[in-house]
């Protein structure tokens, strides 16, 4: 009888530490596990990482036995997410979870590689991206990827792009000015390009719809004014957008030097760009130039409050340079501008663990808590710290917790928490 009233105890202790309000509970056990998980990938595509980690560890207590496919599914997602977020060990647990249970998932090979390689492991990875190649090419998906054209080409497309426009073919011409521009994004194209949207939208209000553009060639390189003409904008927009997009490939093909002179070429044209910032410090940490990587992390949360990712990169900078006081400061500064998520409230209580805050650390996690109650990881850490603080029962609870949703527990620690408790 006495067990029996522990295990009820622990069931209703379970239920209540699940969710801190009946609402709250009852609207995330309507959520199956495909729900879940489809939110968490649509988020990922959005690159709203840590939303999208939530959600799909939200997914994986919900599985059933016979859901190994979807699990195996969740798994490669949690890794990709992992490795946009920069934990890369985090990645490879997944992806070899993953692997698990079917070992011919390419993605997950390649989410492997990925994370091998930034951790500095190029043999395996280079082992991890040639089993994806395989992979895609037995299933018919392996897509050989065509040398781009080289700048001689330009030249031919920005003439036959006059030539479209002469004709008055304004969405042919922007067709073919864009292929130039995917090649070099010189500013002689940007203008031509402004000048085209500008008479296209022109030609809507005026029967005069006679094509002119200017066939100079510009070196200047425009600055964020007030003064810009809606052409100058357009091409602004443009010229970022492509620079962006040129300093992620290179980022993501391990070139980061060229990835530095991209990013560094979009803050010329608006030194406020919030993801050029970012990822110029993402790229400037794998170079360790540290103190370079804090300034510019600093000004994407400066011109972006509610930019999660450079509040996570910035702050795990600084535990890494044991800048522990300065890591808290920027988690509370995080917080308070993105109440409603778990991963910074969790984030901050890492920081206030590393200090040795055990009783801030606890707040901390018990707020990441009481937004997504699901995570097993958040249960785990609050079981450590309320050890440290010697709530041996309130550590004990919240350990069972974790173990409930998945977590793999240090047996030796639960042995011990459950003496302490008095429970063995």
């Amino acid at each position: 009888m006495k067990l029996l009233t522990k295990i009820i105890f622990l069931v209703v202790v379970s239920f209540l530490f699940s969710s801190p309000c009946f609402a709250q509970a009852e609207g995330e056990h309507s959520q199956t596990a495909e729900e879940h998980f489809k939110r968490g990938d649509d988020f990922l595509a959005k690159k709203l990482i840590p939303d999208a980690i939530v959600e799909l560890k939200k997914a994986l207590p919900l599985l059933k036995e016979d859901q190994n496919q979807l699990k195996a599914e969740i798994y490669v997602a949690l890794a990709n997410a992992y490795n946009w977020k920069g934990t890369h060990n985090a990645a490879i647990t997944a992806s070899n979870k993953a692997l698990e249970i079917n070992p011919n998932i390419a993605n997950a090979h390649y989410n492997l590689g990925f994370a091998y390689r930034e951790e500095g492991n190029y043999e395996l990875a280079e082992k991890e991206f040639a089993l994806s190649d395989k992979l895609l090419k037995q299933e018919g998906e392996y897509i050989e990827i065509q040398e781009k054209p080289t700048s001689e080409n330009i030249e031919k497309l920005i003439a036959l792009g006059d030539n479209y426009l002469k004709e008055g073919k304004f969405d042919e011409a922007i067709t073919e000015y864009n292929k130039a521009l995917d090649i070099n994004p010189r500013n002689d194209i940007l203008n031509k390009l402004g000048q085209i949207h500008q008479q296209k939208r022109s030609a809507g209000k005026s029967k005069d719809t006679s094509p002119k553009i200017d066939t100079f060639k510009s070196e200047k390189t425009f600055d964020k004014t007030p003064d810009l003409t809606e052409a100058d904008k357009i091409a602004q927009k443009a010229s970022i957008e492509m620079l962006l997009r040129k300093g992620a490939s290179f980022y993501d093909e391990g070139m980061i030097d060229k990835a530095i002179d991209a990013f560094k070429d979009v803050l010329k044209i608006d030194p406020e760009e919030p993801e050029a910032n970012y990822n110029l410090g993402n790229a400037y940490t794998d170079k360790e130039m540290f103190d370079d990587a804090i300034v510019v992390y600093k000004k994407a949360v400066e011109n972006n409050p509610e930019f999660v990712d450079a509040y996570l990169n910035l702050s795990t900078l600084y535990l890494d340079m044991d800048l522990i006081d300065e890591a808290i400061t920027l988690c509370k500064q995080a917080v308070t501008a993105n109440l409603n998520d778990a991963f910074l409230c969790f984030h901050l209580g890492e920081a206030y663990t590393l200090n040795l805050q055990y009783k801030e650390a606890i707040e901390a996690y018990n707020n990441a808590m009481s937004i997504n109650p699901m995570d097993p990881e958040t249960q785990y850490r609050l079981a450590e710290s309320y050890y440290e603080t010697e709530q041996f029962d309130m550590a004990l609870k919240h350990a069972t917790q974790a173990e409930e949703l998945g977590y793999i527990t240090d047996p030796e620690f639960i042995s011990d928490l459950k003496k302490k408790a008095g429970t063995e």
